[in-house]
């Protein structure tokens, strides 16, 4: 099974991807499955205090591709399980966290890719401005290269969404 990852910086166009992609799979008679973020939801709850466990935010979002595994045969997530790590700032956590995360990661088989904004920034349904967005996208980069993840980059759009399906296509 195959894990279609897509990171970026909020408001990059991952969601947008993960469904027009997942959609397009479907389409070619792929056994697909698409695994949104969990936390999207909690921003549209405006449930912020949620954002403070990301232990709980991993297991909620494990637990949603862990269904999947092995009965489809790619999921298409805009919500790769390595942003937890990402986001973890709790220092009893710490790196053992962020090591188990990247272990539970590497237990898929997994296409990542870095998905770049192209589009003029919405903060509809965001927690982070424009800025915000900007540095973590730098804070993705090094995340992927410290954890020698590869990966590739691609633009936010219909042109880019195309290239990933080619490449999982390809693949499979």
């Amino acid at each position: 099974m195959l894990v279609v990852n897509l990171f970026g910086a909020p408001g990059s166009g991952k969601s947008t991807g993960a469904a027009y992609i997942f959609s397009q799979l479907k389409i070619a008679g792929v056994n697909a499955e698409l695994v949104t973020e969990f936390v999207k939801d909690k921003v549209w709850e405006n449930n912020e205090e949620v954002f403070k466990n990301q232990a709980y935010i991993f297991g909620k979002q494990s637990f949603k591709m862990s269904r999947c595994r092995d009965k489809v045969d790619v999921i298409v997530t805009d919500c790769p399980l390595l942003l937890s790590a990402l986001y973890n700032s709790d220092e009893i956590l710490g790196e053992e966290f962020n090591n188990v995360v990247h272990r539970v990661f590497d237990s898929y088989e997994n296409m990542n890719f870095l998905i770049n904004r192209v589009k003029a920034y919405q903060p509809v349904g965001r927690l982070q401005t424009e800025e915000e967005s900007d540095q973590i996208q730098g804070s993705l980069m090094s995340l992927l290269t410290t954890m020698r993840v590869p990966y590739e980059i691609k633009n936010g759009n219909v042109a880019g969404y195309n290239e990933i399906i080619d490449d999982v296509l390809y693949y499979i």
